[in-house]
């Protein structure tokens, strides 16, 4: 008999588990108010409600992940578009600044662009996109409506080298706006500044004065701004103020000028040349 029961047991095993717990079960449903119940229903909803918080975490990161990726584009196509609107703003008032200038001008003045720059210590030099093919010669001046820029040096069909103020080989014949001393602009490079020379001590001059091109100057039409007086020293063993002119035009920024159009002295032109050659 004992041998039937454990062979009974071993053979049936798996059912009689199941039906134990089947009873078990059934048990705890009829039995709703217990407490092992009320604890596994506890524990139960505790272990789905974290790990439901835990995909809704990661659900919301990855969201908020694409958004901010979509709205970090579209901030740095809104700059990017405002970056553009500024330069055609700035392009749009330089123009008009520059075409209000032409309409007064004593000479027809042709627009150009500065397509290269040529930076050094001391030697300067810009090249515009205007040149004899469109009646651009050697030593026309060169300026914006801050004031003169330079003048023409060089030129071929369809291009030209401008000798700026900010070159030291640059010279104009320059005058004091309101004393009306006259003296010749040279560039020096250490200081960054133009020097207003030979200006006598009997002379008066002050700082402040603004100063302009000469009627006697070789290149240039005359009352073209070049800058303004920003020191006077008096030296009473010397025959000459020290003058230094901040110039009027922001080299820095400069990106379109003008061609002044005047036709050169040729008389006056080979009468230098002609005293050159005696000397």
């Amino acid at each position: 008999m004992k041998k039937l029961i454990e062979a009974l047991l071993l053979d049936f095993r798996e059912y009689l588990l199941l039906v134990f717990f089947c009873l078990i079960s059934l048990a705890l449903f009829v039995n709703q108010d217990a407490s092992t119940l009320r604890m596994m229903r506890a524990s139960g909803l505790e272990f789905f409600a974290t790990i439901e918080r835990g995909i809704g975490l990661v659900t919301r990161y990855f969201g908020l992940a694409s958004e901010n990726d979509e709205l970090h584009r579209r901030n740095t196509e809104l700059l990017a578009e405002l970056s553009l609107l500024r330069t055609a703003q700035a392009e749009n008032q330089e123009l008009k600044a520059l075409l209000g200038y032409k309409q007064h001008a004593p000479y027809p003045l042709k627009l150009a662009q500065i397509v290269d720059r040529t930076f050094s210590s001391e030697r300067n030099l810009f090249t515009i996109n205007l040149g004899s093919n469109d009646s651009v010669e050697v030593n026309m001046p060169v300026m914006t409506d801050d004031g003169l820029v330079g003048r023409v040096v060089l030129v071929s069909a369809n291009y030209a080298i401008v000798q700026p103020i900010i070159n030291r080989d640059f010279k104009v014949g320059v005058v004091s706006e309101k004393t009306r001393s006259v003296g010749l602009l040279t560039w020096l490079p250490q200081e960054h500044l133009a020097s207003m020379e030979h200006v006598l001590l009997s002379n008066s001059i002050e700082v402040g004065e603004r100063v302009l091109t000469a009627q006697f100057s070789s290149f240039a039409a005359p009352n073209i701004q070049v800058g303004k007086v920003v020191s006077v020293d008096k030296t009473e063993a010397q025959l000459f103020y020290k003058i230094r002119v901040q110039p009027s035009v922001d080299f820095g920024k400069l990106e379109q000028v003008f061609v002044m159009m005047r036709p050169n002295d040729k008389e006056f032109e080979a009468v230098q040349r002609r005293y050159k050659e005696l000397q």
